[in-house]
């Protein structure tokens, strides 16, 4: 070989080299964000904001911790999510049922309902589910409060102002901390899931935040007032101008960040879609970036939950 064509090949083993690095370099990946967990994924919908269910199985991922539970003997039945818990409601043998399960695999009970009642869930904190049981001639509702391991801890009418209206959840099963049930004249009762005790609010619209957070709208002299309870006994209200639109107030962490969807590209490859990213702006800002499909699945101010193809990852904002 002589010695032009020798280097005429180091040459060419430079110039790829070099291409490799600077395209290494240069390729868009994940930024603002650190990887703190991974898991498989299950096909399903969030539910409460807080968990991934499976739509043909009761299996679900703890979107901040990455827990999986699996209720196994428990098929089908209506699922919601409050208080760190998975709740179902089914029909079993002709007698209504709630189980419960805590989302981090530490606590799993069954309770057994009145017979020949309906039942709703109405709210759930920390240590107790409370359970709407509608049933008799004539109709007549009462209020039943489960406790964590499955035992009933009090029971009580409906208030009469109530009568036997549905209470108010989140439409992603997502259970209020605190109960709310409203009134003909618009009046709502609210229950504390503990104490079972019961207040009578002024009329408001009631909604159901991020993490079971109730919040009361209520118009007052042009300005919009929201009431916001984490538990009866703690809220804290703020006015703006104006009416309150959509009767009910934005989740303070996942909608105070955009998600949008995009494709990133690079300058040395004109070819293709480019890859699939995740653009996260707001109170936080990051990006993610995968080969697979990517979906959100839970924003707050500790970090992103992600589905990427066919596993589910956390990631924390970088500080």
């Amino acid at each position: 070989m002589s010695r032009r064509t020798a280097a005429y090949a180091v040459l060419a083993a430079l110039v790829v080299a070099v291409t490799v690095v600077v395209g290494w370099l240069t390729t868009p990946g994940t930024e603002g964000l650190e990887g703190s967990w991974e898991t498989s994924a299950v096909d399903g919908e969030v539910l409460g904001g807080r968990a991934l269910v499976a739509s043909d199985s009761n299996v679900a991922i703890d979107l901040v911790t990455g827990t999986r539970i699996t209720l196994g003997s428990v098929t089908g039945g209506t699922r919601a999510i409050g208080a760190g818990r998975l709740l179902i409601l089914r029909d079993a043998g002709g007698r209504p049922t709630l189980d419960g399960a805590g989302l981090d695999g530490g606590s799993r009970w069954t309770w057994q309902g009145p017979p020949a009642h309906r039942l709703t869930l109405v709210a759930a904190d920390a240590t107790t589910t409370v359970v709407q049981a509608c049933g008799g001639t004539p109709v007549a509702c009462r209020l039943v409060g489960v406790g964590p391991s499955g035992k009933e801890s009090w029971q009580t009418p409906q208030p009469t102002a109530s009568g036997t209206q549905a209470p108010v959840i989140g439409a992603d099963g997502n259970l209020p901390t605190v109960g709310a049930l409203p009134t003909p004249d618009g009046t709502v009762v609210l229950v504390d899931p503990t104490s079972s005790r019961v207040v009578l609010r002024p009329p408001a619209a009631a909604s159901v935040g991020r993490d079971g957070t109730l919040t009361l709208s209520a118009e007052d002299g042009g300005q919009c007032r929201r009431t916001t309870f984490t538990s009866l006994d703690r809220s804290s209200t703020s006015s703006a101008p104006g009416p309150c639109a959509g009767g009910g107030p934005p989740s303070a962490q996942q909608d105070s960040a955009s998600v949008d969807p995009t494709r990133t590209r690079v300058w040395w490859w004109p070819f293709g879609d480019g890859r699939r990213t995740l653009e996260v702006g707001g109170r936080h800002t990051g990006r993610v970036v995968g080969g697979d499909p990517l979906r959100a699945l839970r924003v707050d101010d500790d970090g992103l939950t992600v589905r990427d193809g066919d596993v589910v990852r956390r990631y924390t904002w970088q500080r």
